[in-house]
């Protein structure tokens, strides 16, 4: 019992690493590369996000501080998007440690709906000052597998959640350059959800009390059938349970540059914010493992070696949100005609690692090698009477993300955007935006071995539609 339990400890180890693996830093999010949310403002998503330079209400915020310059008197804006996300996998060969395939469902439509708020205020000081606030989602994602899928062991549920906070200010240096700058007091709060294969665990442990010193033996023979029972069967499976959060800060940077009335570009920069997210590791474990067909032969002790090995625990995990840099441009043809383009470098090679830190054991540290990306939008309005502003966009975003190293967790690839909205002018005062935006990842494959030696391997067809809300008003 003594060498079944030493096999148990390394085990365990491996999986309550892997439980935080990804916990705080989203997946499969299908508007966005990598894990930004990908649209704070229904405005510039109608032209799928292009329009930075030639926005003129109090959600250019986000994209460039310096914007608030073209935003008049006091204003405030409220954003609602509901993303609807379409995630189907399909497995090619899932295997458990010993190389076996795991028997299991496809995960179902494993991405979950979700609204999300955002809100702008800006007030202009005088003809050169502007001053602003937004609280808006900068990063986010959610999806949910069923607890039966062939890669539970990697992931069932994974969800992110970041608030930025962002007081900001433009100031008008003349009449073609305009400079602006914010601060962001950032809120993380994150949770995953997966599945453990103890029978697999408990399969192991029993071969090599038994089957090390006597491999050829009648009970080894009858150790064998019945591991063969109990491993990946969902009946011994346990599950994990991490959460946590945090706070951290950063800033954001940008200026405009006016050729003519109708000629403007934009730049703007919005740094990383490092976190240390604080939280916990639950676990849960099946109590049948002495009546399992390997009951005879690890009696209680593979039960208790079990519960104690995965108690719960206190875990931190450092996370740094990549910093991005923008350039936009902005042209008005004429009285009922307008273009715009963006291009959108974000620094996600940052993320080299996921280095986790438990109660008084080692630092895990799994490699995930991301790329940096860019995002290209191109974008036109059509002013089709005084009350009705027609908007449409087009982007491609790359990911941070390739067969390589793709993981379950987040199953991200490239991805083109197509962008449809409008704005009606209520009154002098007050208009709405609507839009919609549809997009389309690249079909994409995954072959992720966890640490424990199981892989789930499978084909990723991911889109969604992202409807968009916004209410402005000008006081």
């Amino acid at each position: 019992m003594t060498q079944s339990a030493f096999s148990l400890k390394t085990t365990v180890r491996s999986l309550q690493m892997i439980g935080l693996l990804g916990a705080l830093l989203g997946s499969g999010q299908a508007l966005a590369s990598g894990y930004n949310f990908g649209t704070q403002s229904a405005s510039n998503q109608g032209v799928a996000n292009s329009g930075a330079a030639g926005m003129n209400d109090a959600s250019v915020l986000f994209y460039n501080p310096a914007g608030l310059a073209q935003v008049e008197g006091t204003q405030v804006a409220g954003v609602l998007n509901y993303i609807m996300p379409d995630g189907k996998f399909s497995d090619t060969g899932s295997t458990n440690a010993a190389g076996r395939p795991i028997v299991g469902s496809n995960g179902g439509s494993f991405g979950v709906s979700t609204p999300v708020p955002h809100l702008y205020l800006s007030h202009q000081l005088n003809d050169r000052l502007t001053v602003g606030a937004g609280l808006f989602v900068p990063f986010g994602s959610h999806t949910d597998y069923s607890k039966d899928w062939v890669g539970r062991y990697n992931t069932t549920e994974s969800s992110l959640s970041t608030f930025n906070f962002n007081p900001s200010l433009a100031y008008k240096v003349n009449e073609m350059l305009t400079i602006g700058a914010g601060v962001s007091v950032q809120y993380i709060d994150g949770k995953l959800a997966k599945q453990l294969d103890l029978g697999s665990s408990a399969a192991r442990s029993a071969l090599t009390a038994v089957c090390t010193p006597a491999p050829l033996s009648p009970q080894c023979t009858a150790v064998r059938a019945a591991a063969a029972q109990i491993s990946s069967n969902t009946a011994y499976d346990g599950s994990s349970e991490v959460s946590g959060d945090d706070i951290g800060y950063g800033f954001n940077l940008g200026a405009t540059i006016n050729f003519s009335a109708d000629t403007r570009m934009g730049i703007a920069y919005r740094s990383a914010i490092r976190h240390k997210l604080e939280g916990d590791a639950k676990f849960t474990v099946p109590q049948n493992f002495a009546s399992s067909p390997l009951g005879p032969v690890l009696g209680g002790g593979i039960q208790a070696g079990l519960n104690a090995q995965l108690s719960n625990t206190k875990a931190t995990l450092q996370v740094e949100t990549p910093e991005s840099f923008s350039i936009n441009g902005f042209h008005q043809i004429n009285e009922q005609w307008a273009v715009m383009a963006d291009y959108t470098w974000t620094r996600h090679s940052r993320f080299e690692e996921i280095r986790i830190k438990l109660d008084g054991k080692a630092d895990s540290v799994t490699p995930t090698n991301w790329n940096n990306t860019s995002r290209y939008s191109i974008g036109a309005t059509y002013k089709a009477s005084e009350k009705w502003l027609i908007r449409t966009g087009l982007a491609y975003d790359n990911a941070p993300e390739n067969d390589a190293n793709r993981i379950a967790s987040i199953p991200d690839s490239d991805r083109i955007w197509v962008a449809l909205g409008a704005n009606y002018a209520i009154s002098p005062s007050q208009s709405i935006d609507i839009t919609a935006i549809y997009v389309d990842l690249a079909k994409a494959k995954v072959a992720q071995t966890d640490q424990n030696g199981a892989t789930v391997r499978g084909n990723y067809d991911v889109s969604s539609i992202t409807l968009g809300a916004q209410y402005n008003h000008r006081f």
